[in-house]
């Protein structure tokens, strides 16, 4: 008896190590920067939650996040904690779909190829809410498959799903297309009534969270709204296009033409001087801060006084047949380039001390000495090699295994889910934002992480040798 207690606790030491292991490799980027990796959006995540202000371009609920997964101590507890939710999801798909000896063995050899050829620790290591994109995913695929006896497990991941779908407004049309195609392959499958509870179950959370980050806004004195910006953000897409200076110069000239947006005619053939939305959206001459809109408060005023124009704007375009064509071609387009551009892109040094120094005063020894600081930039060029030859290795040894043996139901399924994914984040990026690597970067690794399970389920089968 004594044995077995002992052999027991030495098994319950040894995956608390392997899990802690496999926690830490994947924000191994963080570590070799010596501090978490910042992007320029990561200063209003981290203002955010503390001040109780709802960023005018996204939601606050990863700032809540922040503040209070970092206990406002330490930006590194927010993403040791992106680590943990991560392994934790991938620890039960290991579970569900190899169904190995040792799954917490399995979960550190994933976790470290995942680190060395993948881009997991990149968006982990980042304090910004991409990693939650993955989280979303995974999630929903575990509430569909994970058994009803695990309730534990279910109503853990139902708050994570809950939550990181409201973490960025990308995740609402995703997880909600990821709904649709959920639904059509019960439906074709002829097993809708059969996993009819547990759909409108996860359909209830997806209009839960909607109803939560509604009522978010609403209690930081924002509204009962879930962006109150839209138009804005969507019609930078239109301007860095092309399409809005096309549509103004075709009718500008016309004597009746006299929107709510006519002061941009005067621009119309200057919009390409602004390639990029992030530079038409934060450039102080941009037309969005021109006609007394900073005399009346500060940049958000104008955003907020021109959603409605850009509103019409956006409107009147699609309204034209000729553009519209042409924007569903922007697409198309948009949405292949989108899927083949992942890298890893190069973080230059943003200036957050003052912030660091206010809210994280105990991190910012550590941000002073990071790589990021001291040489201006981290670059990731070798990594985004390692990554590309990996993901296309992924894509050959998943075949070859598919070819071999017929998928389980639930492997099948997330392939799919996987797939789809991969489409829709690649679409409404595209067609919606802009095309970027961030984008597609911080769900990509989703294809190695697959075929690695699909590997592993391989080896664990009984008529092989070797066995987990």
């Amino acid at each position: 008896m004594e044995n077995g207690i002992i052999n027991l606790n030495k098994w319950t030491i040894l995956n608390i190590i392997l899990f802690v292991g496999s926690v830490l490799v994947t924000i191994a980027p963080a570590f070799s920067n010596g501090y978490p990796l910042l992007f320029p959006d990561s200063g209003t995540y981290l203002v955010s939650g503390h001040t109780g202000t709802v960023p005018i371009d996204r939601p606050i609920i990863y700032g809540l996040l922040v503040r209070h997964l970092s206990l406002s101590y330490s930006t590194w507890l927010v993403i040791i904690a992106q680590s943990i939710i991560y392994n934790y999801l991938v620890f039960l798909l290991i579970k569900k779909l190899v169904q190995p000896h040792r799954p917490f063995l399995v979960l550190f050899i994933i976790g470290v190829i995942m680190s060395i050829f993948s881009g997991v620790g990149y968006y982990t290591s980042l304090v910004i809410a991409d990693i939650f994109t993955v989280i979303s995913i995974l999630s929903l695929f575990l509430l569909v498959v994970l058994d009803k006896k695990e309730s534990i497990h279910i109503g853990f991941i139902s708050i994570i799903f809950l939550v990181s779908i409201i973490t960025h407004l990308s995740h609402i049309p995703l997880v909600f297309a990821q709904l649709i195609a959920l639904g059509i392959y019960f439906l074709v499958k002829k097993q809708l009534m059969h996993h009819f509870k547990r759909f409108i179950f996860i359909a209830s959370l997806f209009g839960g969270s909607l109803l939560t980050i509604g009522l978010i806004n609403y209690s930081f004195g924002a509204g009962f709204i879930i962006s109150r910006t839209n138009n804005i953000i969507l019609a930078t897409r239109y301007i860095e296009s092309g399409l809005a200076s096309k549509f103004l110069n075709k009718n500008c000239e016309r004597a009746s033409f006299s929107p709510s947006y006519k002061s941009l005619c005067e621009y119309k053939d200057r919009l390409n001087q602004w390639p990029a939305a992030g530079f038409y959206l934060y450039d102080p001459e941009s037309p969005i801060y021109k006609g007394g809109c900073l005399d009346r408060g500060d940049w958000t005023n104008c955003w907020i006084e021109k959603e409605a124009e850009y509103g019409d704007l956006i409107s009147d375009i699609l309204s034209d047949d000729e553009l519209r064509i042409d924007f569903i071609a922007l697409a198309i387009t948009g949405t292949l380039k989108q899927l083949i551009t992942i890298e890893q892109s190069p973080l230059d040094y943003v200036d957050l001390r003052s912030i660091v120094e206010f809210y994280f005063p105990d991190d910012l020894y550590a941000f002073d000495h990071s790589t990021q600081k001291v040489e201006g930039r981290v670059s990731f060029y070798f990594k985004v090699i390692l990554e590309v030859l990996f993901l296309y290795l992924s894509i050959i040894i998943t075949v070859l295994i598919i070819r071999k043996r017929k998928l389980k139901k639930d492997s099948l399924l997330l392939m799919i889910a996987i797939g789809t994914s991969l489409l829709f984040n690649a679409a409404f990026c595209a067609t919606l934002s802009n095309v970027i690597p961030r984008y597609q970067g911080r769900i990509i690794f989703l294809v190695p992480l697959f075929m690695l399970l699909l590997f592993f389920q391989f080896l664990n089968e009984k008529k092989y040798t070797i066995r987990f």
